[in-house]
């Protein structure tokens, strides 16, 4: 087996190499993202939002009464009995 297939390696083992470079290009974008990371969490933190932004919300039983006709629907469904011929 030659190398003379991978000459814009020179002379080092074609997988050899490259893994070296991309193990150096992984380690390289790790420190990049916890130094960018770093960064980003040593800034102010955002005030909290203002109360009252969501006064217009549903009532809790608007949720439950669609959940229920859901599931009643779900059930409704499941127990139809199949339509199988006489030959199935």
């Amino acid at each position: 087996m030659s190398n003379a297939g991978f000459a814009f390696l020179g002379s080092c083992i074609y997988p050899h190499a490259i893994m070296i470079r991309l193990r150096s290009i992984a380690h390289a974008l790790l420190l990049l993202g916890f130094l960018a990371s770093s960064a980003i969490a040593s800034q102010a933190p955002l005030p909290p939002p203002t109360p009252g932004s969501n006064q217009n919300t549903p009532a809790a039983w608007i949720g439950m009464l669609l959940m229920f006709i859901i599931v009643a629907a779900i059930i409704a469904i499941s127990m139809m009995p199949s339509r199988r011929g006489h030959q199935d």
